[in-house]
Parts: C-alpha cells; structure tokens; sequence
C-alpha cells in the first residue's frame, strides 16, 4: 500500500489523468462528437475528456500497484512528454486560427476609409421627392426572384455583422471563419455611425444612422440564411441567423407603413380574396397592409386626409412574381 502513496505514483496517477484527458478530446474532434449539437455540443466533448481521463486515473492505480517504481518514474517521463506534445499541438491549432483570422480583420480595418457604394453617398437634399418612402419591389421591376423574405441584422446587440462564404450547413457558426463584415458603432445620441464596410455592399434597403439593412433571403438554414449582399451584381453572403431578425414574407409585409400596386401589373381593389370577387372602386390615397392570406393581402384603404375608409383586397404575389411595391420609411 506504501507503494501506491510514493510521490511518483501520485505524479503518475496525475499525469495519467490529464494525458488521457486530452486524448479524450481529441478524440471526440476526430469523430464530430459534437458536430449539429448546438451549445450542447462543448459539453459533449468534454464529456468524452473526463470519460477517458476518469478511466485511465482509476487503471493507474492497478498500474502502480503492479510495475516496479523505476518503471513508474520512467512511465512519468514519458507521460509527461505527451502532455507536452498534446499542449503543443494545442496551442499550434489556437495560434492558426487566429492568423488566419488577423488577415480578414486587417482588410476590413484598411477597407474602413473605403466608401461602400450604397452607403456613402453624398446626402441628397430635402426636396418633396426625396422625403417620399423609398420604393423597391423584388419582381416585375427587376426580374429577380422573390425568395424567402428578408434578414435584418441586430446592430444593438451585435455591432458586427459578419459574412461568411462556402459553408457547410450541417456545422455550425463557430466552425466557420467570417470573410468580410460591416461593423456599426452607436454615438452618444443611440444613433449609428459606420465604422467599416466592404465596397461591394449593396443591400436591399438600408438607413445607417437606426441601424437598419434588410438582405434578400434566399435559403435558410438552422445556423445560417443565404443572402443578397449586392442586388445590383446579385453576389451572395451567409449570415449568422442567430443575430438578427428573419422576416417571412408574411411577417415583412405587415411591417410595412404602406404598398402600392404596379403599373405593370395593373389589377383592382377586391371584396374578398379571390380572383372572381367583387370590385372595390373607393378612391384611395394610400394602402396599409393588415392580413396575409396566401397569395392575398387585406389592406387599410386611407383617404386622402389618411382616414380609413374601408378594407379590402390585392394580390401581392403571383408565384415567383411579385405584383406590388413597398416601402421602406425614411
């Protein structure tokens, strides 16, 4: 029993512990044990490290009890040039990911005094045109199709929204790298100023001072949705969907102050939502959305002192086609 309480027999039990320890965790990265677990997946890990380092701690005391103590100092030694080893390599893989990281910070620090071609326009005068809702509609205008919604990045919460390229969609945000990012800061009056942006930004809709920018949604995922980052060329980004707001169609259409219809697409104020249903003729200055109900939309009908007169309906979208406009407020 003497045996067992020497201080290398205390060293090995030790150095057992945390060499196994290590091997445990290495172990569960080399299987994806924690791979599309979520938070869940750290302690999976590190769940397989004390499973490992537990087992080897209580076999080493069968081992010391058994080897002659000069093969216990031995085994010390080379125990402890594993742990070494396993510190290294360690370190090595903390050290790359951060390298490899530095470069994308240092660009966006150069790009900071780049103007971004949508956001740093020269202010435009304050004439009656120019204070009307800016109008976009993602079909019959443009061509381009309709996709899921829009992503609104949380600014407040995260001043740095970041973009990344060629991911997997069964691992999550930490197992990627961002490549690019706008990177917002609040002034002492809670409005927004842009520290950094990359030149090819041209989102949807965007007001920097209330730290607002909507992206086209194309596909979504668990972790990530799959952007418009410039509706001009049509070049894509993934997003971080956990750091901001998805907003559906549905959802997006009834946040909005008011919708036209398009000229190109001409069609009539209904009773009902359906295609045979009554006419509405009231004449109207603006229309306020209420209720999305498939491809129809319930609308507030304003008069022109901005009384609601009646309700009625339109057909917003005709598949892949969108049969209105809408408006962004200033």
């Amino acid at each position: 029993m003497k045996k067992l309480l020497k201080p290398a027999s205390i060293v090995f039990y030790i150095l057992t512990a945390l060499v196994f320890f290590l091997l445990g965790l290495f172990f569960a990265g080399a299987i994806g044990a924690g791979k599309n677990q979520g938070l869940a997946g750290g302690a999976i890990v590190l769940g397989y490290g004390v499973l490992f380092g537990g087992l080897a701690f209580l076999s080493s005391f069968i081992i010391a009890y058994h080897v002659v103590h000069k093969w216990i100092v031995r085994l010390n030694w080379i125990l402890l040039l594993f742990l070494g080893i396993g510190y290294g390599v360690t370190h090595y893989r903390y050290l790359q990911r951060n390298q490899e990281q530095m470069p994308s910070e240092k660009e966006r620090i150069e790009r900071s005094s780049t103007e971004p071609i949508s956001m740093l326009a020269p202010a435009k005068i304050n004439t009656r045109k120019n204070l009307l809702p800016k109008k976009k509609s993602l079909k019959g205008l443009d061509g381009v199709e309709i996709g899921l919604g829009f992503f609104k990045p949380n600014f407040y919460e995260y001043p740095h929204c970041y973009f990344y390229g060629n991911i997997n969609w069964e691992k999550g945000v930490a197992e990627h790298l961002p490549q690019d990012s706008i990177a917002l800061q609040q002034d002492p009056s809670g409005g927004f100023v842009l520290k950094s942006a990359p030149p090819y930004l041209w989102p949807e809709y965007h007001h920097t001072p209330h730290g607002e920018f909507y992206f086209k949604v194309i596909a979504e995922g668990h972790d990530f949705v799959k952007v418009v980052v410039n509706q001009k060329t049509g070049q894509i980004t993934y997003l971080d969907k956990n750091k901001g707001k998805l907003l559906h169609w549905p959802e997006f259409l009834l946040q909005l102050n008011a919708i036209t219809l398009l000229a190109e697409h001409p069609q009539s104020l209904r009773l009902k939502p359906l295609a045979h249903s009554g006419l509405l003729s009231e004449a109207y200055e603006r229309l306020i959305p209420l209720a999305v109900q498939g491809d129809w939309l319930q609308v507030a009908v304003r008069n022109d002192k901005q009384q609601t007169s009646t309700q009625g309906w339109v057909r917003w979208r005709d598949h892949e086609k969108l049969l209105i406009a809408y408006h962004f407020s200033d």
